[in-house]
């Protein structure tokens, strides 16, 4: 499984698990004709570099996008797009989806939109994300040292010869 894969599948649980209430939760969904309980579907819309972390992985900046999706036949159907559009916004808030590769959500924002199908009319709200997705695995390209002592030496005292004037953070003031 890849960290985009991984990423979605803990996007989706998390939502379901917070919001029980919203039926379906899908990443990147073919059809939602015919639903009569809200809905959220989400997909990744945009990448960008992202910084270095320096340790072999590619840091990526990712957008994603959330549609909250109500039947506009339902009563009260503004107000619970909202509703459910806000709590949405809250859960986003620094979350990193218990991952280790995932930093955590900045730019969070909601905005109306109407979406419109053959059979059926949803109210919507799209809700915005960014985060910080680290791909690949950390490298480390110097030898595993075992366990030892820190040393600090000071020019021009350092180098073979010079061991005995080394100091460890401990003896330093």
């Amino acid at each position: 499984m890849n960290e985009l894969t991984t990423l979605h599948d803990a996007i989706t649980a998390t939502i379901k698990a917070a919001m029980p209430q919203v039926e379906t939760v899908e990443a990147f969904p073919e059809g939602l004709d015919g639903l009569t309980k809200p809905a959220i579907a989400f997909a990744l819309t945009g990448m960008d570099p992202g910084a270095d972390p320096g340790d072999g992985r590619s840091g990526v900046k990712v957008t994603f996008e959330a549609r909250v999706l109500v039947d506009a036949n339902l009563p009260h159907t503004p107000l619970a797009a909202v509703n459910l559009a806000a709590q949405l916004v809250d859960l986003l808030r620094l979350q990193a989806w218990g991952l280790e590769f995932v930093e955590g959500t900045t730019a969070v924002r909601a905005m109306p939109t109407n979406v419109s199908t053959q059979s059926l009319h949803y109210l919507s709200w799209t809700v915005q994300w960014q985060q910080i997705i680290y791909f690949g695995q950390e490298e480390w390209p110097w030898p595993n040292q075992g366990p030892g002592s820190l040393a600090f030496g000071f020019a021009p005292d350092t180098g073979p010869g010079s061991e005995d004037a080394y100091q460890s953070p401990e003896h330093m003031q």
